[in-house]
């Protein structure tokens, strides 16, 4: 080898390193720039978390709701901020998205009735239809509220059962609240015979209720006792008596036994279901 041979080859190795050091020199800022951005991505996104949260606090959103939607919320700047470090390292973001949304298809689809069950159950706690202690009636189920979570509402009978429901069933049929307004009815229909003064008859189903201390007479709300049916064997009176929700079965099974007495008291018979059969000899 001569001596211009080896000055071109040590020419080139030269030249060979300095770009090397070139592109480590180009890839370290382009990893500290990730870096930061990653850092104060995460610590953005931190902050916006908890700011959002603060606001739903003070609009007393449900603390189970809060925490869920935070997560969701912290993932998603996450995912951003992860995608955003990528793409200053020169990774392409655009394959990172698909594969990122890909993955979520496919969980989405798998999970299709839970996540059903928490959009449901989002419903529930933002809008409020009833409370735990609530006595609701829902798909066939009647009970107190017990708990309401993201996915589920478990209800409590008067049997002392627990009944668990899907938040998506409770939401996709009707649901009567009986707590949500002050006052109940309790209702009791008896059955008196055709010849029976009428006027004595209702005044004795209705001492029943007036004379109840669970009984709630106001102006908007007042005992009442009708004429609602002219049956086969009998009149039916329809006793109407106002009460607070957690009296609402005490006064009903007092009702249904002071109304017996009372009509005893005046002497009216309660007919039961007669036939007459005619024999005829050929």
């Amino acid at each position: 080898m001569d001596f211009k041979q080896f000055d071109f080859l040590h020419l080139i190795s030269a030249s060979g390193w300095e770009h090397l050091a070139e592109k480590a020199w180009a890839f370290g800022l382009n990893l500290a720039a990730a870096l930061l951005i990653f850092l104060v991505g995460k610590w953005a996104a931190k902050r916006i978390v908890a700011v959002m949260r603060a606001a739903m606090t003070r609009a007393q959103v449900d603390a189970t709701l809060i925490s869920f939607l935070g997560n969701v919320a912290n993932i998603g700047l996450l995912i951003l901020v992860i995608i955003a470090a990528l793409g200053r390292l020169g990774v392409s973001t655009t394959s990172v998205t698909a594969l990122i949304g890909g993955a979520g298809l496919a969980v989405a689809l798998s999970l299709k009735d839970q996540l059903s069950n928490f959009a449901a159950g989002a419903l529930i706690i933002l809008f409020r239809p009833f409370r735990v202690g609530d006595f609701i009636r829902v798909n066939g189920f009647e009970g107190y509220v017990r708990e309401i979570k993201m996915v589920q509402t478990s209800l409590r009978t008067t049997t002392n059962e627990e009944v668990i429901l899907p938040n998506s069933v409770v939401m996709g049929n009707s649901i009567v609240n009986r707590s949500i307004l002050p006052l109940c009815r309790a209702e009791v229909v008896v059955g008196v015979d055709y010849n029976c003064d009428l006027k004595v008859a209702k005044e004795a189903v209705l001492k029943a209720a007036v004379e109840h201390p669970l009984c709630v007479q106001n102006e908007e709300r007042q005992a009442a006792a009708y004429i609602t049916a002219l049956g086969d064997n009998a009149i039916e009176i329809t006793l109407w008596a106002w009460t607070n929700e957690s009296d609402r079965w005490t006064l009903q099974c007092d009702l249904n036994e002071q109304v017996v007495e009372n009509l005893r008291k005046v002497n009216i018979n309660i007919p039961f279901p007669q036939r007459d059969i005619h024999i005829i000899n050929s």
